[in-house]
């Protein structure tokens, strides 16, 4: 996907869509918070898939709002997530 935004890539900025949707991004990272901002204000391709990750969040938070997994589940979850995205990304 590339878009006019010339100075950001798409690819990484939905690499990092989850992160800023649950504003965990680590700061070490080449985008910030702001960039990737700028970046959906300006890419239709990148807002559209933004804006259904944050539709799919909201309905997992109304659905499961009142239950809270447990955390070694929560890192195991995000450790398997991890590892897809390298493998998607190994192919892609």
């Amino acid at each position: 996907m590339s878009c006019e935004d010339d100075d950001v890539d798409c690819a990484e900025v939905l690499d990092r869509v989850y992160a800023f949707l649950d504003h965990e991004m680590d700061e070490d990272r080449a985008l910030t918070y702001a960039e990737i901002e700028a970046h959906l204000s300006d890419c239709g391709g990148c807002l559209s898939k933004y804006d259904l990750e944050r539709a799919v969040k909201a309905v997992l938070a109304r659905s499961c709002a009142c239950e809270h997994a447990p955390e070694e589940l929560r890192m195991k979850v995000l450790a398997r997530i991890r590892q897809v995205r390298v493998q998607v990304t190994d192919y892609t």
